[in-house]
């Protein structure tokens, strides 16, 4: 998944090795980035999903490889997810990602649905991203 300043611009499902997969998109990534720009940033982090129960046997077969645990009315899980920033400024000490890619395995719908608000919240400038919270 391609997201650039709030958007999703690309969605690809890709069969095969994960591993292979990630390589391929840094590849790519590694092909948009501007040196002179920003930094090129690879990160690998678990991304907690939580899900209203009660959930069906095919959810909780497919949850249960990824850390499955009960939460109160909730059933969360985590997922790999490696998040490729290849345009990104520092401002002050942190980094704001304006474009990036988000590799990870594909679990449901549900879970790519969570992935795209994760790269659209990464990606949104921060004085959009509190207008966006003040309108809802």
């Amino acid at each position: 998944m391609r997201a650039e300043l709030g958007e999703i611009k690309e969605k690809t499902l890709v069969e095969g090795d994960l591993s292979k997969v990630l390589k391929d998109v840094v590849l790519k990534a590694l092909e948009l980035w501007d040196p002179q720009k920003s930094d090129l940033i690879i990160m690998r982090h678990k991304q907690e999903i939580s899900v209203k129960l009660p959930i069906s046997k095919e959810q909780y077969e497919l949850y249960s490889q990824y850390n499955l645990k009960r939460k109160g009315d909730y059933a969360s899980f985590e997922i790999p997810v490696y998040l490729i920033s290849f345009e990104n400024e520092w401002i002050d000490d942190s980094v704001f990602d304006s474009k990036i890619f988000i590799v990870a395995p594909y679990i449901d719908n549900y879970s790519v649905e969570k992935l795209e608000e994760l790269a659209k919240n990464i990606t949104t400038p921060e004085e959009e991203e509190k207008e966006y919270t003040e309108e809802e």
